[in-house]
C-alpha cells in the first residue's frame, strides 16, 4: 500500500506534522532552550522596532547601548519574522510558524534524498522518524534558526545530488542558493561539504579539481559568509557585545569522558534517538558500512560528528547543537527497521534465535511510538510548562508598570528571558553571578530596577540588601521588583 501510493502517504505525514506542531503555538518561547528562543524573538522584535537593517542586529541585553551585537550568525530567521510583524503586528506565533514551515521544507527534501538511496517504505519510515521525533518535534516549532538550517541543509544536499546526476543550471542556482544560505544560518553548516566532495570524488575523481562549475559553487556559496562573519567581527566593536559564535575548544576536553558521555550517550542516543532509535542507528551503520550506495548518507552522518569535536564546548552545553544527526540518521534507521525481517532472512538465522530477534524487533518497533508520544506530551503538561509562567506574569508587570526608557537587570539563568518579555533593555545576568557589588555597578551605568524570578536561588543577604535599601514594588512567592 505505502508502494503504490507514496506521495498521499508523504503528504499525509507531514500534514500530520504541520498540525501537530499548532497545538500551543500561542504559548510563551518558554518550553525548551528559553534563553535562546527570547533572545532571536528579541531580535526579531528589534527589527521591527527599530529599522530592518539586517545587518545590524541588536539584543536586549546590552545596557544602555544600542545593543548591536557581534560574532553571530546571519540573521535571516529572524529577519523573515519581523517582515511578517510588519504584515500582521506582533505575535510570536509566526516565529513559530516559519520554523514549522521550514520543517515542512527539510521533511519533504529528506524524503527525496531518501529516495534516492533507499527503497519507498525505507524513506516513509524515516520520514516518520524525522516528523514526530522528539527533539525535531521541539525545536521545529521554537522560535530560534535550528529548523530553517536544516531545511537549507537537507535542500542543499538534496539539490547537489541531483546536480551531480542530471547537471543543468536551475539545479546548480537551487544548490548554490541552499549551500549559501545554509551557511549563512549556521556557520557549522560548512562541514556538510564533506558529504558533497565525496560525490564530487566518485563522479569525477582527481578530476574534480579541474571542474571550474565546483570552483564557481564553492566562491558563490562560501564568500557570502565569509563576508557576514567578518562584518559581524566588526559588530563586536561597536557596543562590545558578542556571543563568541567561533570560539574553538580547547583539546583537553577530548580527554574527558564527560563530553563523551555528555554528547554521544546522553545527548544523541538518549535524546535525540530516544534508546530505540540509537539502537537501529547502529545496526545501520554496520549493515550498510561496505554498501558503496549508502557513502552519501555515511558521510553526512560523519561531517556532523566532525563538528561535534569541532564545537566541543558549545556542542556540550547547547543540547540542540546535536539535531542535525537527526536527519542522516532516520534514513539509516528506516533502512534497517525496513530491513531487518530481510536480514535475518538472508542470513539463514531460525530457530529459537530466530523468534527472539522477531520479538526483540518488533517490541523496539512498537516502542518507537510510544515514547515519542510520552516525550512529546509530557513536556506540554501544565504543571511542568506552570514552572516557567512567573517569567511571562513579571514581565507583563514591568511592561505596565515601568517607562519604554528604563533599564532592568533580570536575574535568573543568565539569559534575556525576563528582559524580553517585560519588553524593556537592560542587563541579564545569571542568579549564581547576582552580588551586591554587580548590582550597584549595573545601578551605576543607570538600571532603573532588579527583577527576578529565582529568589530561591539568590543570596538572602544580598535580597535584604536591596529591600532595606531601595523600594520594593512586588515582591511574591514567584518574582520580586526592586526600584534601584
Amino acid at each position: 500500500m505505502l508502494d503504490k501510493n507514496p506521495k498521499y502517504s508523504v503528504f499525509i505525514i507531514i500534514i500530520s506534522g504541520f498540525l501537530t506542531r499548532l497545538i500551543n503555538i500561542k504559548q510563551p518561547l518558554l518550553e525548551v532552550a528559553g534563553w535562546r528562543q527570547c533572545e532571536t524573538a528579541s531580535i526579531a522584535r528589534n527589527f521591527y522596532y527599530n529599522g530592518m537593517n539586517i545587518f545590524y542586529p541588536q539584543v536586549l541585553w546590552g545596557g544602555a547601548t544600542e545593543g548591536f551585537i557581534g560574532e553571530t550568525e546571519f540573521h535571516l530567521y529572524p529577519f523573515i519574522v519581523a517582515i511578517l510583524y510588519k504584515l500582521f503586528g506582533v505575535h510570536e506565533f509566526l516565529g513559530r510558524l516559519v520554523s514549522i514551515v521550514a520543517f515542512c521544507g527539510g521533511a519533504f527534501f529528506l524524503y527525496r534524498l531518501a529516495r534516492k538511496y533507499v527503497d519507498t517504505v525505507s524513506s516513509l519510515i524515516a520520514l516518520i522518524f524525522y516528523t514526530f521525533n522528539p527533539y525535531i518535534f521541539f525545536y521545529s516549532r521554537s522560535f530560534q534558526p535550528e529548523s530553517t538550517m536544516l531545511f537549507f541543509s537537507i535542500a542543499m544536499l538534496y539539490f547537489f545530488s541531483e546536480w551531480i546526476d542530471k547537471e543543468g543550471w536551475w539545479r546548480f542556482a537551487l544548490m548554490t542558493l541552499c549551500a549559501t544560505l545554509a551557511f549563512l544560518t549556521k556557520l557549522p553548516t560548512i562541514c556538510l561539504g564533506l558529504p558533497l566532495l565525496y560525490l564530487c570524488l566518485r563522479k569525477y575523481k582527481l578530476n574534480s579539481i579541474t571542474q571550474w562549475k565546483l570552483w564557481l559553487f564553492a566562491a558563490l556559496s562560501l564568500i557570502p559568509a565569509f563576508l557576514w562573519y567578518k562584518h559581524s567581527y566588526y559588530l563586536v566593536s561597536i557596543n562590545g557585545l558578542s556571543w563568541s559564535y567561533f570560539q574553538l575548544s580547547s583539546y583537553s576536553i577530548y580527554l574527558d569522558p564527560y563530553f563523551y558521555r555528555r554528547v554521544f550517550f546522553t545527548e544523541i542516543f538518549e535524546r535525540d534517538l530516544i534508546y530505540v532509535g540509537g539502537a537501529f542507528l547502529v545496526l545501520g551503520i554496520i549493515f550498510t558500512f561496505k554498501k558503496r550506495e549508502f557513502g552519501y548518507i555515511q558521510y553526512w552522518l560523519l561531517a556532523i560528528i566532525i563538528f561535534f569535536f569541532i564545537g566541543a564546548e558549545k556542542t556540550m552545553i547547547h543540547t540542540y547543537y546535536t539535531l542535525p544527526v537527526i536527519a542522516p540518521a532516520s534514513i539509516l534507521i528506516g533502512y534497517t527497521i525496513s530491513n531487518s525481517i530481510k536480514m535475518i532472512k538472508a542470513y539463514e538465522i531460525t530457530g529459537i534465535k530466530k523468534v527472539i530477534l522477531l520479538a526483540l524487533y518488533l517490541l523496539m518497533v512498537i516502542s518507537l511510538p510510544i515514547i515519542s508520544y510520552h516525550k512529546i506530551t509530557g513536556r506540554y503538561e501544565t504543571k511542568r510548562l506552570s514552572k516557567d509562567y512567573p517569567i511571562y506574569d513579571v514581565g507583563k508587570v514591568i511592561d505596565e508598570i515601568t517607562s519604554k526608557d528604563d533599564l532592568i537587570i533580570g536575574s535568573l539563568w543568565g539569559g534575556p528571558e525576563i528582559l524580553y518579555y517585560s519588553n524593556r533593555r537592560g542587563w541579564a545576568t545569571g542568579t549564581y553571578a547576582c552580588s551586591i557589588a554587580s548590582i550597584e555597578n549595573f545601578r551605576h551605568k543607570g538600571a532603573d530596577y532588579f527583577v527576578t524570578t529565582a529568589q530561591d536561588e539568590i543570596d538572602s543577604n544580598i535580597l535584604d540588601y536591596l529591600k532595606d535599601k531601595y523600594e520594593t514594588i512586588r515582591s511574591t512567592n514567584e518574582y520580586l521588583i526592586i526600584k534601584l
